[in-house]
């Protein structure tokens, strides 16, 4: 992952005796072997905010709660709710099966770091930047701490902790929204839907512009082109073409803004009433001769949906947003979503997508899949990255 120049001001400056960490080492070997997340309907689950390089100190300390340990990396909520992520070392003291022997889920810990040169992490599904050097048990968590963890994402997976019994979601976890029949008839279907994802292909086209001012002044930066494939809860982007010319490493190590890896993440936070999503009608309304139905929504910080990644840190922020429906199938077939409010020290500022689907036959059967989709990202140092994309030639894999 080279910087981009269109990200290099957004780089904070070097400081003495600090040293850039830019190789990418131990990545899969072709873009098609690495194991991507699915999403469906709509691409940004989580998205990937690849930045320039940048120096890191050669040690950093956190303190905050155990949240999640797996076979290779270490996962720590701050204060803040920004998740740090790190790799495990070889160590035996520091291994997986060493801490979740002495350790539980949101336990108080402080962690010392050294920064690496980026390594692709299989299981956690990204790359890592640090490497844990030391881990401190500062006491356990209290009840309420252990409720705080997972009521807001009851599916949270904690991988190899083992999650307390006493922790279960309280009553305020349970959705907000007013009992609607249209509603929770989309509910139903979407989530039905959900349950059984369709595999295909398709031909991605991506254009990505930037802008330093505002109002935004889009300049291009480039053009992506790729065949996607989705298959179950993966997807994998192959084929790619920058500009025209082949990229032969992982879609992940493009430089800039990156959008999802797959469409749908947002279809359970939005309509499992286990999550505090708020959902509000804005009443019926026709487009292209096809009878619709509106709704607002609304999601606090650190909720049931996906978070961004930025290096070693992830954060969850609130959403707002509009979704339609087609009436009377219930089907999403538009989805707009705002990510806001992002603490202090977090890359991003704002960020924005909109998504639309269509009736596409595939063969003899007709699927509701994605066409277009479009992103808008403002990051913390002004710099603002647009990119839309089309999905065209869907195909059975």
């Amino acid at each position: 992952m080279n910087p981009s120049p269109a990200l290099m001001s957004a780089a904070p400056p070097r400081p003495e005796g600090q040293k850039l960490t830019c190789t990418i080492t131990n990545m899969p070997p072709e873009p098609g072997r690495a194991r991507l997340r699915l999403a469906w309907l709509t691409p940004a689950a989580v998205l990937v905010a690849l930045g320039p390089c940048r120096a890191l100190p050669a040690d950093l300390v956190f303190s905050g709660g155990l949240e999640r340990v797996r076979p290779e990396s270490i996962s720590v909520r701050l204060a803040n709710r920004i998740l740090i992520e790190a790799r495990l070392p070889s160590t035996p003291d520091l291994a997986a099966r060493a801490i979740v022997a002495q350790y539980n889920i949101g336990d108080h810990v402080r962690i010392t770091c050294r920064s690496i040169p980026r390594v692709w992490d299989e299981p956690a599904i990204r790359l890592q930047y640090l490497e844990l050097t030391k881990l401190e048990n500062l006491g356990p968590a209290s009840p309420e701490e252990l409720s705080r963890i997972i009521e807001y994402w009851p599916w949270r997976g904690s991988e190899l902790l083992k999650r307390p019994a006493a922790a279960v979601p309280s009553a305020k976890a349970r959705s907000a929204t007013v009992t609607m029949p249209e509603l929770e008839h989309a509910r139903k279907v979407n989530l039905e839907f959900y349950a059984n994802l369709p595999e295909f292909t398709a031909d991605e086209t991506a254009k990505r512009s930037t802008s330093r001012v505002s109002p935004p002044v889009w300049n291009p930066v480039d053009t992506l082109e790729s065949e996607v494939t989705f298959k179950g809860t993966h997807s994998v982007r192959q084929h790619i073409l920058r500009n025209g010319k082949p990229w032969d490493q992982l879609f992940q190590a493009l430089p800039g803004f990156l959008w999802s890896n797959g469409f749908g993440p947002e279809v359970k936070p939005l309509f499992d009433p286990d999550c505090p999503t708020t959902i509000e009608s804005e009443g019926r309304r026709q487009a292209g001769g096809k009878q619709l139905l509106a709704y607002r929504f609304s999601s606090p910080a650190d909720a049931c949906f996906g978070a961004f990644d930025v290096e070693y840190q992830k954060y969850v922020p609130a959403r707002v947003g509009r979704i339609v429906v087609d009436d009377p199938g219930g089907h999403m077939v538009h989805y707009e979503e705002e990510g806001i409010d992002f603490p202090a020290g977090f890359l991003f500022a704002h960020r924005k997508e909109d998504v639309s689907w269509d009736y596409v036959k595939i063969g003899d059967i007709t699927y509701l899949l994605p066409v277009a989709a479009e992103f808008d990202a403002l990051y913390s140092s002004g710099v603002r990255w647009r990119v839309t994309l089309e999905y065209k030639n869907h195909r059975h894999l």
